[in-house]
């Protein structure tokens, strides 16, 4: 039977139905349905025909009407993905099973043993799986302390690493004596923890062993190095640098501690194999170009000049040596170099550019050499190497195939391939969770249905009760209203929507009903005052939501940002003046801002949104900063985040959606290679630890040491920061190599910089564009379903337009006014038109003269016309005006633009003018059959024809006042330069060739997601550009005088004699 409505209810709980149903056994399960779809039930414990109940507790369990399988699976499967991650980091196969007995107790079901008690393998053939000493060690290692302690370990372990300082002549600090010691304690620690694993898992023979697992064995290494280095005496002779530097791959451990670490990790690894293809094709190209350069290049950079007086002194041609060609002026090749006979002379004895790194002299060298070209680093040095030693007249055709082939092809196929792969890993995954999405929607909307029938059943015996208040009906329909936005979202589940849309919308749903969560209904003689507060706070809220504030704040953010830029260096003492009182004044209304809406929306909704919560980070920060440099004088920099707040200027985005869509992108990508990130600041730890272990210093070079060194582990940290970008890497490598011995005997540490260069570079940088650009294509697609949903609404707009007007029509009245029912047609029409010209332009054959009069004059049957029409879609037309392109731009290219008025170009001239009557002629007979720009399909409604009437206009201009000879046609240099112009006939071509015409039209297309990217970079860049002069305006001068050390002595007047 259905009871009344319990009366009692929690000042600020959610509304409920209470309902008792009997059952057959006496007992009364009273059930209480909560809004939100939970329902608390308890139990009467009676008899039948028994007026004494015994009652449950007045507080009711939270339970389920029935069991939710799917929880219970998906919970117990997240624990054996737990043991199981567990189990990867250990190396051992217990874990898997465990887990599986725990799912089968979770599900109910039988549980199986693998292995009888005492059957399993024994570890090192003493230990079975019933030793306690086995058990005691494996609950050790499966302990989680046991796993944070160990971390903790490599962590601190790194921190010793780097905080070693490299001195010359392998000197050490005290500090660097001192951590050195601590090398024993931390071996001793790792050697326990691999002592623990191989009595808990066994040593190698069975499955599931301690050096069965790769990250096992890593470990086993370094402790067995470690030992070596610490005893020297008892393995073979090796450098010890070298085993020492072994100890850097200690940070791996912390991958086999991470499980997303580990996710990344596997991810690139997967991708190895289609990389291994390619890179097997680079080395080949490399070995192929090495082999040419060996025959073209091999002893030629060799030769330099010498003085003449003494001929072992090297003679420099500008800061540094250069190859030559000969010291005989008669002999040299075109575009070689040539030493000054009277005082140096051409010999074969120089070791060669870079301390004879740089050279061809064998298939080692010469591979280096290219490696160092394809990376397109000081490239060109080489080309002019190669110049200076034999000449220019056919050295291009070696270095500009191995740019094109190795550097813009090869290397770019990286990033296809790692574009591919987290494509085809996004569509699984996007499958796999619409899968996921659809079994949970229809889980959900099951539960729901039952829930939302046993709420109107409840409502109806609620509204049915006399003495329900008008607050209970008020929860009531409060309670309704959420259940219909529930059904409402489970409809729309699984549609991405934007960060901003979603903090506005909770703010509008918390926003109305906020009042009603946080505060009770007042009482007392204040009532009045609330009710005038709550609706001045409603007038509030309303306000801080329209978009008229909004843009206000946005001009507000402008200003602000616009006083920060001016500032500069030397500015004048009022702007200084003005820019301080200004601070202060947008400070205040920017904190007025922030109160308004936080007392609008309340704390809790306003700090929900991201950007508030930036706000707010970025005022107190500006707060802080004032009230120091008033206190205690000087700035902390901190100003420079006021700038910052120009990132608000993405709130515009609500109103341009390709570039909200970008925006998104962007933001999900940021998002998704947080462990990316992760794992690349490990691989630059990594090798900073490994190149102060090998190069620790050791950049001790003539000129002193350079500023990209190994010596101290910040320095190290930028040296491989700066390798990873590329810029200027190879300099560091020669700089390395020349530490260590030169040409002769540091080649070997080339292998260094090359990995760092391969791994870093060109996989895991090229795995960061490979996301940005797989995202990208999800805003494209965003923004395309987007204008395809937009398109389909209007649709639907005007077919119910048209359903509309029929009925009309069907009942007699006469409609005068058929805009609506005429925009159909034209959209069609325009459709029709669109199809019929590319149908046209598709078909072969002679097209149609147009059926409109030519300039007035000419009517399609007009004989001059026909005939300008049949002489334009000859088959040979277009082939002859292609012909006479090319032989313009070949003239162009012969040129010469240093002698203006010599033969040649006098010559040139006059087929210039050839060339520009001949383009005349087309352009006058396409004039004439289509007609000037009046009708449909005439010359100038085409932007190629328009082209090319610029330019032959421009050419005839510039000619006119050549041939004219008055002085004042010789000096205009402003219509000369008109001539420039003709460098765009060779565009004439791409309207011709139709797959050269197709890629124009994608590059041309393409450029509407390149203006968003740059709207993107131009801000970001304008950011960067305020912070780095509110950072270093004024910082970058420097003393000529080296005996003067402040800005005062240095500004002082002096006389030089």
């Amino acid at each position: 039977m259905l009871g009344g409505v319990g009366a009692r209810r929690r000042r600020g709980s959610s509304p409920m139905a209470r309902l008792t149903i009997s059952n057959i056994n006496g007992l009364d399960d009273n059930i209480a349905i909560i809004g939100d779809g939970v329902i608390r039930r308890s139990t009467h414990y009676g008899s039948q025909g028994s007026s004494k109940r015994r009652r449950a507790p007045e507080s009711f369990a939270l339970v389920q009407t029935r069991p939710n399988l799917g929880d219970l699976m998906l919970e117990a499967a997240q624990e054996v993905v737990q043991a199981e991650h567990q189990q990867d980091s250990l190396g051992g196969g217990h874990l898997g099973r465990k887990g599986a007995h725990r799912l089968a107790d979770r599900m109910g079901g039988p549980k199986k043993e693998e292995n009888p008690p005492g059957g399993g393998p024994t570890s090192l053939f003493i230990l079975t799986e019933d030793n306690p000493i086995r058990k005691y060690t494996r609950f050790i290692i499966e302990w989680p302390p046991f796993e944070y302690a160990v971390l903790l370990t490599i962590i601190a372990n790194c921190v010793v690493l780097a905080l070693e300082e490299h001195l010359p002549g392998g000197d050490k600090t005290v500090l660097a004596q001192k951590l050195e010691k601590t090398e024993a304690y931390f071996l001793c620690i790792f050697c326990v923890e691999a002592s623990l694993k191989i009595l808990a898992l066994g040593l190698v023979l069975h499955k599931h062993s301690y050096l069965r697992n790769i990250w096992n064995i890593m470990d086993f290494f370094v402790v067995v190095t470690g030992f070596m280095t610490q005893y020297p005496q008892i393995g073979p002779e090796v450098d010890l640098r070298t085993l020492r530097a072994i100890r850097v791959l200690r940070p791996l451990k912390l991958v086999s501690g991470i499980p997303s670490l580990q996710v990344v990790l596997k991810s690139i690894i997967k991708a190895m194999a289609p990389l291994l293809q390619i890179g097997l094709l680079v080395l080949f190209a490399i070995v192929i170009f090495a082999i040419i350069g060996l025959e073209f290049y091999s002893g030629a950079l060799h030769k330099t000049c010498y003085s003449l007086e003494d001929p072992n002194k090297l003679v420099k041609e500008g800061e540094s040596e250069t190859p030559c060609n000969t010291d005989n002026i008669l002999e040299k090749a075109t575009g070689s170099f040539v030493c000054n006979n009277t005082t140096s002379m051409c010999l074969e004895k120089w070791e060669g550019p870079n301390s004879g790194i740089t050279s061809f002299d064998n298939i080692g060298f010469a591979m280096l050499t290219v490696f160092q070209c394809i990376t397109m680093e000081g490239w060109t040095s080489i080309l002019y190497w190669t110049n200076d030693a034999l000449g220019s007249a056919f050295n291009w055709i070696y270095f500009v195939p191995l740019i094109v082939i190795g550097s813009f092809f090869m290397l770019n196929l990286v990033l296809g391939v790692l574009s591919g792969e987290f494509a085809k890993e996004r569509e699984k995954v996007e499958n796999r969770q619409e899968f996921l999405k659809l079994r949970r929607q229809q889980q959900l909307e099951r539960e729901l249905n039952g829930y939302v029938e046993w709420i109107c059943k409840a409502e109806e015996v609620i509204l049915a009760e006399e003495r329900t208040t008008e607050e209970e009906k008020m929860h009531i329909m409060e309670a309704r209203r959420r259940n219909a936005a529930k059904r409402k979202k489970l409809k729309s589940l699984g549609k991405s929507k934007s960060t901003d849309t979603e903090e506005e919308e909770a703010e509008e749903d918390y926003g109305d009903d906020g009042y009603l969560k946080t505060r009770s209904k007042p009482q007392g003689s204040c009532t009045g005052f609330w009710r005038a507060e709550k609706r001045f706070r409603f007038w509030i809220r309303h306000t801080v939501k329209t978009q008229w504030f909004y843009w206000f704040v946005i001009v507000l953010v402008f200003l602000n940002t616009v006083c920060v830029a001016v500032e500069h260096y030397g500015q004048p003492s009022f702007l200084t003046e003005f820019l301080y009182y200004a601070e202060f004044i947008f400070l205040g209304l920017f904190m007025s801002e922030m109160f308004i809406k936080m007392y609008a929306l309340g704390p809790r909704i306003y700090f929900e949104s991201s950007f508030n919560r930036f706000d707010c980070v970025v005022i107190s920060g500006s707060i802080f900063e004032v009230i120091w440099s008033e206190v205690k004088g000087g700035s902390f920099g901190l100003s420079v985040l006021r700038a910052l707040r120009l990132l608000r200027i993405f709130k515009v985005t609500k109103y341009w959606s390709s570039l909200r869509n970008l925006v998104i992108s962007l933001l999900n990508s940021m998002r998704s290679i947080i462990s990316l990130l992760f794992l690349l600041f490990l691989f630059i730890l990594i090798f900073a630890l490994l190149g102060m272990q090998l190069f620790g210093g050791q950049f001790n070079l003539p000129g002193g040491t350079p500023e990209t060194n190994f010596n101290t582990f910040p320095i190290a940290l930028l040296t491989v920061f700066q390798i990873l970008t590329g810029e200027d890497w190879n300099e560091v490598m020669y700089q390395g190599i020349i530490s260590q011995g030169g040409a002769q005997k540091g080649m070997i540490y080339s292998i260094y910089f090359i990995v760092l260069v391969l791994f870093g570079n060109y996989t895991l940088l090229n795995v960061f564009l490979a996301i940005a650009v797989d995202n990208l294509a999800n805003a494209q697609e965003l923004t395309a379903a987007e204008e395809e949903q937009v398109e389909e609404d209007k649709e639907k707009q005007l077919q119910e337009l048209e359903k509309e007007m029929e009925a009309l029509q069907a009942d007699g009245v006469h409609v005068e006014n058929g805009d609506g029912a005429v925009a159909p047609s034209k959209s069609k029409g325009k459709k029709k038109e669109e199809e019929k010209k590319e149908e046209e332009e598709v078909t072969e054959g002679p097209k149609p003269m147009l059926p409109y009069s030519s300039m007035f004059i000419l009517s399609p049957t007009n004989p001059i016309r026909r005939g300008a029409h049949w002489v334009v879609n000859l088959p040979y037309f277009d082939f002859f005006i292609m012909v006479v392109i090319s032989m313009s731009s070949i003239a162009l290219a012969a040129e010469d633009p240093v002698r203006e008025n010599s033969r040649r170009n006098k010559i040139l001239n006059y087929f210039d003018y050839a060339f520009t009557g001949v383009f005349t002629i087309e352009m006058l007979l396409k004039i004439v059959d289509l007609g000037v720009i009046l009708h449909p399909g005439s010359y100038l409604r085409e932007f190629w024809n328009i082209m090319d009437a610029v330019v032959v206009i421009c050419a005839a201009v510039s000619f006119g006042f050549d041939m004219s000879g008055s002085s004042a046609g010789q000096n205009l240099s402003t219509i000369k330069s008109l001539r420039v112009l003709r460098v765009l006939r060779p565009l004439k071509t791409i309207k011709r060739v139709p797959k050269l015409k197709a890629v124009f039209d994608c590059v041309v297309n393409s450029l509407k997601n390149v203006v968003n990217i740059l709207i993107v970079y131009i801000l970001f860049q304008f950011i960067f550009s305020v912070i780095g002069v509110q950072l270093f305006n004024g910082k970058f001068f420097y003393c000529t005088d080296e005996s003067k050390h402040t800005s005062a002595e240095c500004q002082s007047i002096y006389t030089t004699r």
